[in-house]
């Protein structure tokens, strides 16, 4: 890929919540909490991206509080992925670097559960690529990554500091070909799960890019679960 192409990746980062992959006719789509994607054309891949659901770190409010165990879904709804062929790709994303935030994150394949969902490693200190999207050297459309905020391997996952990231910064994934492509973040945005439209995000056509989800807001102890997610854009500056 060249620096003059904008390329667009989602990346959605979760903890202890559940990621119902919902995707539509040739393309799974995701959604912010176990609600199912809207259904789209054939190029969409509406997914609703996971609640990412953070429990807080030490020395924050609710500190005490158990984090849901790592097995718990995250909630991005991506329509069943069953006879969806995934977008043809060479290059699948291995690695992401997000340096200004201290993370360095190994990333894995992954594709959608029985119950609809979007698979999610267990432990947050790995994140998830859909594969039933854009990889590294697709043209257009939007890659897909989430991984858990935390979890009880894993209580503080790399990026449960994304609600830092900030216009700017650079983000690099690596793919398992060991070629590197590098994004610029233009925006950081925080919305209420229930209200947000991810079908946006999942498309396999459009611009590419670079979307990174964690959870944010407020700590609910009852749904162990964040009211909010935190979404963060990037495009693509350079390989």
């Amino acid at each position: 890929m060249t620096g003059t192409r904008a390329l667009t990746v989602a990346v959605l980062l979760l903890g202890g919540c559940a990621v119902t992959v919902q995707p539509p006719t040739e393309t799974p789509s995701r959604s912010a909490s176990a609600e199912r994607a809207p259904a789209g054309d054939a190029d969409t891949a509406a997914a609703e991206p996971p609640t990412a659901d953070r429990p807080p770190a030490s020395g924050e409010p609710g500190a005490a509080v158990v984090p849901p165990p790592p097995s718990a879904p995250v909630p991005v709804s991506v329509r069943d992925a069953t006879g969806v062929p995934a977008v043809p790709t060479r290059t699948a994303p291995v690695r992401l670097v997000y340096e200004a935030l201290g993370v360095d994150i190994p990333v894995d394949a992954v594709g959608v559960a029985p119950d609809g969902q979007m698979e999610i490693p267990e432990d947050a200190a790995r994140a998830g690529w859909y594969r039933h999207g854009p990889g590294l050297d697709a043209g257009a459309g939007t890659a897909v990554v989430a991984a858990h905020a935390g979890s009880y391997v894993t209580p503080r996952g790399p990026l449960y500091d994304l609600p830092d990231a900030r216009p700017g910064d650079v983000v690099v994934l690596t793919g398992d070909d060991g070629s590197e492509v590098r994004y610029e973040v233009e925006t950081v945005e925080q919305t209420t799960k229930t209200v947000i439209d991810w079908s946006a995000y999942f498309r396999r056509d459009g611009e590419p890019r670079l979307v990174l989800v964690t959870c944010g807001g407020e700590w609910d102890a009852q749904r162990q679960s964040y009211d909010d997610n935190v979404t963060v854009t990037a495009r693509l500056v350079g390989s």
